[in-house]
């Protein structure tokens, strides 16, 4: 996993926006889309601060070959970008849901079944809607 995807998923994770997350570590929003895109690689100070706000190593950003383990919630929502889909819906749709799980009463298998099973009636109503817009006539 690169280290622009990782730090999408960090900043994903703590609720950052990206202009904020550049501010935090002293750079420019620019600076940081640069970054981002694989147009410029970091300096090692910098490189520093990012890990540290983000709670990850410097080492762990720069190896590729280490990914960070995605949650189910994550998993869910590159399905439905994958898909091609706006992932927003599919945000929303989650944070309702998520009254489920807060009492922690399910076991963690449990959990995931009922979440695969969250998904595919979210895919399968996406489905759905798309055919019924493709039959709806148009006057």
């Amino acid at each position: 996993m690169k280290m622009n995807e990782k730090i999408e998923i960090m900043l994903g994770r703590k609720r950052l926006r990206k202009t904020d997350f550049a501010d935090s570590v002293g750079i420019t929003y620019r600076a940081f889309a640069n970054y981002m895109n694989g147009s410029r690689r970091p300096r090692a100070d910098i490189l520093n601060k990012m890990a540290k706000e983000l709670d990850l190593t410097p080492e762990f950003l720069r190896d590729d070959s280490q990914d960070i383990v995605l949650t189910v919630e994550e998993r869910f929502i590159k399905r439905v970008c994958a898909g091609g889909n706006d992932p927003t819906e599919a945000i929303k749709f989650l944070s309702q849901s998520r009254g489920l799980f807060s009492g922690n009463s399910l076991s963690d298998d449990n959990k995931q079944a009922l979440i695969d099973t969250l998904i595919e009636i979210y895919l399968d109503s996406r489905k759905e809607e798309q055919a019924d817009d493709e039959d709806t006539v148009k006057i």
